[in-house]
C-alpha cells in the first residue's frame, strides 16, 4: 500500500503477519501543513457563509423597499386621481362663476403637486427594483464563492483522509517498511516503494503460456492443475479464467490464466 501525501508515519496499527479487513487503518501519517490548510479554509467557510447571510438580508430588505415604494405609489396615485377630479369640478364651477380663481388656481396647484408626487413615486419604485437586482446579484457572487470555499474545505479534508493508509482488501500483510517517525513520500509514476505489502493467499492466479500447437484444446472453465513443487509437489485444482485468444509471434504460445484455492497453511 502507498501513501498519497508526504507526511512523517506517526502511528503504525499493524505488522507483518497480521490478517488485515479492507478498510482497516495500517499507519497514520502526520501532515501540519494540512491540519493548519484546514484551519484556514475552514474560517474562509465561515466568512464567506457569513457574507452569504449579509447578501440574503440585503436582498429581504431591498424587497421590503420596494413594497414600501410601492405602496406610496398608491397613495400618490391616490391623491393625483383626487386632485384632479377636484380641479375638474373647480373649472366647471369657474365657468359658471361660482368659483372664484383663487380657488381654481389652488386646485391646478394641488394637481400639478399630486402629478409630480407621482412621478417621484415611480421613480423610487424603479430604484427599488434596481436596488433588487444588485442585491440579487451580489447574493448570487456571494453563494458562488460560498461553493468555493465549501470545496476548498473538501479538498483538504479528502487529502488529511489519505494521512490514513488503509488495506485494499482482506489479507495478510508481508512486508512493512515503514516505522514510526519516518517521513514519506507521495506515490509518484516513479513506484515510490510501499508502506506495506498485503497479499491474499485463500485465492491464486497463475499465467502460464500454452505452446501453440495445444493452444486449440484450451477454453475457459477447463480444470488446470497446478503443481507446486516447493511444496513436495502439491497439487492445487483450479479453472481455466481467461484466454489471451492471440498467439505471441515471438514464443508462439498463448497467454492463459488459471485461479486455484491457494490456501497453504
Amino acid at each position: 500500500q502507498y501513501a498519497k501525501t508526504a507526511g512523517y508515519v506517526s502511528d503504525v496499527k499493524h505488522d507483518i503477519g497480521d490478517r488485515v479487513n479492507k478498510g482497516e487503518v495500517l499507519a497514520i501519517l502526520y501532515v501540519p501543513e494540512l491540519e493548519k490548510n484546514l484551519v484556514q479554509a475552514k474560517a474562509g467557510l465561515a466568512a464567506r457563509q457569513q457574507m452569504k447571510k449579509a447578501a440574503d438580508a440585503a436582498v429581504a430588505q431591498a424587497q421590503q423597499a420596494l413594497a414600501v415604494a410601492k405602496s406610496q405609489l398608491e397613495g400618490y396615485q391616490a391623491d393625483l386621481y383626487l386632485a384632479q377630479v377636484t380641479l375638474k369640478r373647480q373649472e366647471e364651477l369657474s365657468a359658471g362663476k361660482a368659483a372664484t380663481a383663487q380657488q381654481l388656481d389652488d386646485a391646478r396647484a394641488k394637481a400639478k403637486v399630486a402629478q409630480a408626487n407621482v412621478a417621484m413615486g415611480e421613480a423610487k419604485v424603479n430604484s427599488a427594483q434596481a436596488d433588487i437586482q444588485a442585491a440579487e446579484a451580489n447574493r448570487d457572487v456571494a453563494a458562488a464563492q460560498l461553493d468555493v470555499a465549501d470545496a476548498q474545505v473538501q479538498e483538504v479534508q479528502a487529502l488529511l483522509e489519505y494521512t490514513h493508509i488503509i488495506a485494499p482488501f482482506d489479507g495478510v500483510i508481508t512486508r512493512r517498511q515503514v516505522s514510526p517517525g519516518d517521513l514519506v513520500q507521495g506515490a509518484t509514476t516513479t513506484r515510490t516503494a510501499a508502506l506495506f505489502t498485503v497479499q491474499q493467499l485463500e485465492t491464486i492466479r497463475v499465467f502460464c503460456d500454452v505452446p501453440e500447437s495445444q493452444a486449440v484444446g484450451v477454453s475457459v472453465g477447463a480444470d488446470a492443475d497446478v503443481k507446486i513443487y516447493a511444496l513436495a509437489g502439491r497439487v492445487l485444482k483450479g479453472k481455466v479464467t481467461r484466454l489471451a485468444n492471440a498467439i505471441d509471434p515471438a514464443s508462439r504460445t498463448m497467454r492463459r490464466a488459471d485461479r486455484s484455492p491457494g490456501s497453504f497453511a
